[in-house]
């Protein structure tokens, strides 16, 4: 049987090991998608992933002349709602190295709107 010690020590080792993962880990999004072939594919992508695929996937409808989610007549609006949501708190709603503020997510956004000709609505 182990001695009170023994089992203090086991139990700092273990601590020893799992702590630095923990440190370490980023909150994952599981993305599943399905192809036209009807084949399933799996993904795990971060909050910040996943938040770019998104600017990403409204840039692409409105270029495809989609309406805007969310009720929105135009895209003029849904972009000017959505930084306004983006602005009302200082820090992004998830652990970043590339945004510090909100200021820098909707930078990030007016960036990519720029790089495929439209405009950010704000300029």
């Amino acid at each position: 049987m182990l001695t009170t010690p023994s089992r203090r020590f086991i139990a700092l080792l273990l601590i020893a090991a799992f702590l630095p993962a923990c440190s370490i880990h980023r909150p994952t999004i599981r993305e599943y998608q399905t192809d036209t072939g009807g084949h399933t594919s799996v993904k795990n992508v971060t909050e910040e992933e996943y938040w770019k695929e998104r600017v990403d996937e409204r840039i692409a409808a409105e270029i495809a002349k989609e309406k805007p989610e969310a009720g929105y007549d135009t895209w003029q609006n849904y972009w000017r709602w959505w930084y306004s949501v983006l602005r009302r708190k200082k820090k992004p709603p998830f652990k970043s190295n590339e945004f510090k503020t909100s200021a820098d997510m909707v930078n990030y956004i007016k960036d990519k709107r720029r790089a495929k000709g439209l405009p950010t609505y704000e300029d």
